[in-house]
């Protein structure tokens, strides 16, 4: 029958599993991923000696901006995919630039095992989210000075 192949083509397109060869492990490995970069950020914003305040400042931008956003993204997986088990160690960041960067890559390797839009859409304002950090590592030298009051 027509209509039974019609139906069948469109579930096996929609219903296609996720890429795991893309990252050892799947979404567990890329929300962990994720959860790593975030308290590594944290860390290192926290560990900061530097006077300068850029890579402060890009830092806590980016986990803070992480925080709000990877909860409800590991949420959506596992609602689409099953329970995660994540696993991770968190430490400092020597090198927040090339650290970004490779987390940017990382980020778009993993991508490739999801086809939702919904998901992707979740991972684009990520991606928006790391590039933005690289942006400010390697512009921002300072924070801005606050204006002064009118008098």
């Amino acid at each position: 029958m027509k209509v039974n192949r019609l139906l069948e083509a469109f579930d096996s397109e929609i219903m296609k599993p996720i890429k795991k060869d893309v990252m050892v492990g799947g979404p567990s490995e890329f929300i962990s991923l994720l959860f790593k970069a975030k308290e590594d950020a944290h860390i290192t914003h926290i560990e900061q000696r530097s006077r300068g305040a850029a890579v402060h400042n890009a830092l806590g931008i980016f986990y803070e901006g992480l925080e709000d956003v990877i909860d409800t993204f590991a949420e959506t997986i596992m609602g689409r995919y099953g329970q995660l088990t994540l696993s991770f160690n968190a430490s400092n960041i020597s090198d927040p630039l090339m650290y970004m960067e490779e987390l940017y890559s990382k980020v778009e390797k993993g991508r490739m095992m999801f086809t939702e839009g919904y998901i992707l859409n979740q991972i684009d304002s990520i991606h928006e989210l790391i590039a933005h950090t690289i942006y400010r590592l390697k512009y921002v030298t300072s924070q801005p000075s606050e204006k002064a009051s009118p008098i």
